[in-house]
């Protein structure tokens, strides 16, 4: 790839950044109805697969988990957006 190319990508990709930072700077809807848009859009910016369900639950949006507490009772919960080995993304509003 040549020097211009390069720079044509690099400029390309600072301006879809750019997009996406501006949608979703200042957004006041809730995390319910907006965390899985969001995760979406930036794995698509960032050219990695979007989460999915699947039988391991390895890579997905609200994988169950069991809660332990202190008292040694459990509870049901959910994480937002998890990928085993990688990371668990909770989103606030």
């Amino acid at each position: 790839m040549d020097d211009a190319q390069s720079k044509s990508d690099n400029d390309e990709q600072t301006s879809r950044a750019s997009a996406f930072v501006e949608r979703w700077q200042g957004v006041t809807a809730s995390e319910l109805s907006t965390a899985q848009s969001f995760v979406r859009e930036l794995c698509e910016l960032l050219g990695v697969p979007v989460p999915h369900a699947t039988p391991e639950q390895d890579y997905m949006f609200e994988r169950p988990v069991t809660f332990s507490h202190g008292d040694g009772s459990t509870s049901p919960g959910r994480i937002d957006c998890y990928r085993r080995g990688h990371f668990v993304l909770e989103s606030k509003k």
